[in-house]
């Protein structure tokens, strides 16, 4: 008897109204969801505080300072250039004048590098920072492939250098370079222009081989149409090749130069592009006669 009321008085002490169990949950989720978007907001202000923090370390510090040059005409220990045999020491490094004195962490590595690749010898480029307080520029020169003559003021004709593509570089910091001269490039014309036309100089140099050394002038006005000039017993002949199987008209030139000297002594410009005859083309020099 004294052990079912006790039982009893026990069942009807852990008893809670359906109602009362609904709202704690509530409570106890809403604790929840506020502690979850309290961490959220307060870790989301410390990592932005730390990136602040960190940043303005790295801005500020003394040692990722870019030192400058000790003296004007000099390069800084700190600021090294590989690579940089024909493109301008001096001109490289007035693209980094901003960077002297201040944080590494600060100079805009791609922006120098898009600035780099405006120096006409430069082909490619890298920049890269290297911690402490050094900076590190890397260039790959382009490879000249002949001398270009162009056009000048006054009718005057002025030479340059010019790349597989198309590309005309300043030739005064060359001292020597043995390469074929050619024409019929302007600086105007634009770069695909001029990259066809030494791709096609290219080609006739690969089907020439060593007789490419005893050509003096390349003359590409005319895709359709490339000239050569070749010295033959010191009179200087325009051969024209055409566009096509330069090696075959060349070498059929050579094979009957002496029977072409007999029958077309005086002429100087001779069409090489039949393939069953080679044809003098008739010149002021002709009419005279």
């Amino acid at each position: 008897m004294g052990r079912r009321a006790q039982n009893s008085v026990t069942a009807h002490a852990v008893a809670l109204p359906s109602g009362a169990s609904g709202a704690l949950g509530r409570v106890l989720r809403l604790l929840d969801f506020a502690f979850r978007w309290f961490f959220g907001i307060a870790l989301a202000i410390g990592v932005v505080w730390g990136t602040v923090t960190l940043e303005q370390f790295f801005i500020n510090d003394k040692r990722f300072a870019l030192p400058g040059p000790p003296e004007p005409g000099t390069l800084s220990d700190s600021f090294v250039i590989e690579g940089s045999l024909h493109a301008s020491e001096a001109q490289i490094t007035d693209l980094f004048l901003r960077d002297f004195g201040r944080s590494i962490y600060l100079c805009p590595i791609q922006e120098r590098r898009r600035r780099l690749l405006g120096i006409d010898w430069v082909r490619n480029a890298s920049v890269s920072r290297i911690w402490p307080n050094r900076i590190v520029v890397r260039v790959w020169e382009r490879e000249p492939v002949a001398v270009v003559q162009v056009p000048g003021p006054d009718t005057a004709m002025l030479y340059s250098l010019i790349d597989a593509d198309g590309v005309l570089l300043d030739p005064r910091r060359v001292t020597r370079l043995a390469l074929p001269v050619i024409s019929g490039i302007s600086p105007t014309d634009k770069e695909a222009s001029r990259r066809e036309r030494v791709k096609r100089f290219l080609r006739l140099q690969s089907e020439l081989g060593s007789e490419m050394a005893n050509i003096s002038e390349v003359d590409l006005t005319e895709l359709d149409n490339i000239r050569v000039v070749r010295v033959m017993d010191g009179r200087a002949l325009t051969l024209m090749l055409g566009n096509r199987d330069f090696q075959v008209r060349w070498q059929s030139f050579l094979d009957n130069y002496s029977e072409i000297r007999k029958r077309l002594g005086n002429a100087s410009v001779l069409d090489l592009r039949l393939r069953d005859r080679i044809t003098a083309v008739a010149t002021e020099e002709l009419r005279d006669e």
